[in-house]
């Protein structure tokens, strides 16, 4: 969590919408604390609740972003960051919405996902970033919030993320996460400026 703050304003979710679709699901809220926490909160709940109902991912997201924006409390903004995988074809689609890079491990290289669009809920047209990728046993997805990726140096962010991910050949998800992490904050002097979180998902035929 961020400085001296007691909950991230990060949300995620891990769960089977329909059968033989499995979602991954990334939310950062505005800012930190309690009320980032409210705002990513809302979206991740959205989101499960569309999908749920049968929604098309993309709908969905379109329906969150009306959602945030006829919130007449507070201006609310939060990102959007979905990998959505068929586990029958292995093709995995990224709808991302002003959120961070997600990289793929596969053997001994890193390909980076990236979105240049805005978060959710600032405006009314949505800026909505997708894209398709085929995805192999033994390949490993690793989504981020910003707050991970600010923690490195800004010109080499991308390329440091890449070598900290190979550093570490395991297959297992949760020690890949922690290990990243764990080597992100080494390169901080200070306690962390926003919130970080790291979601991985790893791919094994049966």
């Amino acid at each position: 969590v961020r400085g001296k703050e007691e909950i991230s304003g990060d949300n995620f979710s891990l769960y089977h919408c329909r059968e033989g679709q499995f979602v991954a699901a990334l939310s950062d809220g505005m800012g930190s604390g309690i009320t980032a926490y409210k705002e990513s909160e809302m979206v991740i709940d959205l989101l499960e609740q569309f999908l749920e109902a049968g929604f098309t991912k993309e709908t969905a997201v379109r329906m969150i972003n009306s959602a945030l924006i006829v919130r007449s409390d507070a201006q609310v903004f939060s990102t959007i960051d979905m990998s959505a995988l068929d586990l029958y074809t292995g093709i995995c689609e990224f709808l991302k919405v002003g959120a961070s890079t997600t990289f793929i491990r596969r053997e001994n290289w890193v390909e980076t996902i990236s979105s240049t669009s805005l978060p959710a809920g600032v405006f009314h047209k949505l800026d909505l970033d997708r894209t398709s990728k085929k995805l192999y046993d033994g390949d490993m997805v690793i989504m981020v919030t910003d707050g991970v990726m600010d923690a490195l140096p800004a010109a080499h962010q991308e390329s440091l993320m890449k070598d900290i991910i190979l550093e570490h050949p395991t297959e297992n998800p949760k020690e890949l996460a922690a290990y990243i992490l764990n080597r992100v904050q080494q390169y901080r002097d200070r306690e962390p400026s926003d919130d970080m979180t790291v979601l991985v998902m790893g791919l094994v035929k049966y």
